[in-house]
């Protein structure tokens, strides 16, 4: 019984080593997208007050033009976006380290977040390989979609050490500006983009409803607590926190807008964090978007931080930089 005891813990040992090491130990392609975190994460060290720091996926990421922002504003501008895999919790959690008072927050969600619970998927995993001093940051909600996750990360990058997978030149850390902003995929055309078409083929009754992705009228109760902690507690700590809107592909309009004013007032009710701007605004048709639903392309980001702007003209706080 001792010998097959340690036989099994010898054998448990060389599985997980294994893992770690396919996971972990193998190359990563410097100029891989998600390697920009390294470079969020210095600016946001080293961004100097005051500040705006914006915070969504990769919506944001491909959406922004930071420089207009702070050209309108007078604040220095750290843009947060990066994906929407990350979840809530975690783009919460990865502010932890360099918040001081005086910092604005504003929070540009996909609306997806406000459906779910807050929590991750395999990119928490993704996340840790490139920057392994994070996970110490990580709520406990994330802990178990972490270790769920770790089955698909293996698959992914054993298949990688087989064949490489290259990603397109508009998803490039190298596209990144000083700012936190992509800029990599403005002027490009994607070959193909992932609307209706695409999304049917996982979910047939999307070609039924005439949608492309489910919205939520009502923000999930969970998400509701999350965003009301992060107000309160950095709140106390001198930082000002705000909520914005994100964009959205326009189809069936009217059904959009009913769903997203329904949003929108509950939003405002129940969530303690100041609004600016209106969802509505922010519904573009197609020829504004990129490769897909959630990423603008050149002309929509400029619409998108126009707006923006005139959003954040409406606050005296946000309007104008102390100093400037």
């Amino acid at each position: 019984m001792k010998k097959f005891v340690i036989k099994a813990v010898v054998f448990l040992l060389l599985i997980l080593s294994t893992i770690f090491a396919v996971i972990y130990l193998q190359p990563v392609d410097p100029d891989k997208y998600l390697m920009v975190i390294l470079d969020k994460h210095r600016l946001l060290k080293t961004t100097p007050q005051p500040r705006v720091i914006l915070v969504g996926d990769s919506s944001l990421a491909f959406g922004m033009d930071s420089a207009m922002i702070q050209k309108a504003t007078g604040y220095n501008v750290v843009n947060m976006g990066l994906h929407g895999g990350l979840g809530l919790i975690y783009i919460m959690d990865e502010l932890k380290p360099y918040l001081k008072k005086d910092d604005i927050v504003i929070f540009a969600l996909d609306y997806t977040h406000y459906m779910g619970i807050g929590t991750g998927d395999n990119t928490l995993i993704e996340v840790t390989i490139v920057m392994p001093w994070i996970i110490k940051y990580y709520s406990r909600e994330n802990y178990m979609p972490f270790i769920n996750s770790i089955p698909l990360t293996f698959q992914r990058r054993l298949k990688g050490l087989f064949n490489p997978s290259k990603e397109g030149v508009g998803h490039r850390r190298s596209g990144f500006n000083e700012y936190g902003d992509n800029i990599g995929h403005i002027g490009l055309k994607s070959d193909y983009f992932k609307g209706m078409d695409f999304i049917a083929k996982y979910i047939p009754q999307a070609r039924e409803l005439n949608m492309t992705r489910f919205l939520p009228d009502r923000v999930n109760d969970v998400v509701v607590d999350k965003l009301n902690w992060f107000a309160s507690y950095w709140g106390r700590r001198g930082v000002k926190v705000y909520l914005a809107f994100s964009p959205l592909l326009e189809n069936d309009r009217p059904r959009q807008e009913k769903i997203l004013r329904s949003l929108d007032r509950d939003i405002r009710k129940r969530v303690k964090i100041k609004v600016i701007g209106s969802p509505l605004t922010y519904i573009y048709p197609q020829k504004y978007f990129f490769d897909n639903e959630f990423h603008l392309n050149g002309e929509g980001r400029e619409l998108r931080s126009r707006q923006m702007v005139e959003d954040m003209k409406t606050d005296p706080v946000l309007s104008h930089a102390p100093g400037r």
